[in-house]
């Protein structure tokens, strides 16, 4: 490779690392996918979650939709790429789950190691680091997630099916764990995005949203929040 040649490479590379746009394009050419009008929409605002514009961010888009592709499976290896030591705790309805997610991640980052800056360290599908000191930690919703404190909280489908939205049970056991477990898990100013299909209004992301409700008829002050609908 020529000195021109590299100095075009390494711009793209950077270009891609500051961009989760041009990183989407350049992780999904290989498959000869490209992102719809939909995931340009979902693209910016996990950009902005990314720069600290706002901090928490709901997606909300019915199944099929590719709304874990770009948040659960793109973001978490690319956000990875947006300093030292960062660190992510990513969670499903089940564990299973959660470690599909992971592979899927560590798959984009063997792959595109180069072109994002750092490789994989140590291995482990629940736990994993990064030779920029970024760390990864994969759950299901009531698993374990002691031992990190992360700048970035990625919770996708945390109920699996209408049956489950339905158990007021179930809904209250995600919530306490939301409130318990997770938020104390995570550093000042984190973001926390939360994925899923709506099935129930009294669902996580519902008793998020009223509690938003609350804090703005209270005028407590907050950081910018997000909801990216697509139906």
């Amino acid at each position: 490779m020529d000195n021109n040649s590299f100095a075009w490479e390494l711009g793209q590379r950077r270009s891609i690392r500051r961009e989760f746009g041009l990183w989407c394009e350049h992780a999904l050419a290989p498959q000869g996918l490209v992102p719809a009008a939909h995931h340009r929409l979902l693209i910016r605002e996990l950009q902005a979650v990314a720069d600290g514009v706002h901090d928490r961010l709901m997606v909300f888009m019915p199944p099929g939709s590719a709304k874990s592709t770009y948040t659960s499976d793109l973001f978490p290896a690319w956000f990875l790429a947006q300093g030292r030591a960062r660190r992510v705790i990513a969670t499903s309805n089940t564990a299973d789950l959660a470690g599909t997610f992971s592979r899927r991640v560590r798959g984009r980052i063997r792959s595109h190691g180069p072109t994002l800056g750092y490789r994989l360290d140590r291995e482990a599908e629940d736990l994993w680091t990064t030779s920029n000191g970024g760390e990864y930690r994969a759950a299901g919703i009531g698993g374990v997630i002691t031992g990190l404190r992360a700048e970035l909280a990625l919770i996708d489908d945390p109920v699996k099916s209408r049956e489950e939205a339905d158990s007021e049970a179930r809904r209250a056991r995600v919530w306490e764990w939301f409130q318990d477990d997770l938020r104390t898990r995570l550093r000042p100013a984190a973001a926390i995005v939360v994925v899923q299909t709506r099935w129930h209004q009294d669902d996580l992301s519902g008793r998020l949203r009223e509690r938003q409700a609350y804090a703005a008829r209270h005028a407590f002050p907050t950081r910018g929040d997000k909801a990216v609908r697509a139906q």
